[in-house]
């Protein structure tokens, strides 16, 4: 199984947060760094783990993306987030 973090408080803007993701998950070159996009490919991760670790400080951007994280897990068996 793949685990990884996700750490509101390291990644504090959405160019970080996609790319990272793009590296850690091995999401495809034309992903799109957009929030459709990590949808998209969050639904086809197979035995993933993801733990996400929300900002201090409240950041817009990451409350969007624990939501798509949140809608992905519920159609995706393969993908397990904590929170």
């Amino acid at each position: 199984m793949k685990q990884i973090t996700l750490d509101g408080n390291i990644l504090s803007d959405a160019a970080q947060i996609h790319d990272y993701l793009k590296e850690m998950l091995d999401f495809p070159e034309y992903y799109g760094k957009n929030l459709d996009a990590l949808h998209d490919c969050l639904t086809d991760l197979e035995n993933t783990e993801i733990t996400v670790t929300a900002p201090k400080e409240d950041g817009a951007i990451f409350q969007k993306v624990i939501r798509v994280f949140k809608a992905a897990s519920r159609e995706n068996a393969g993908l397990k987030v904590h929170f």
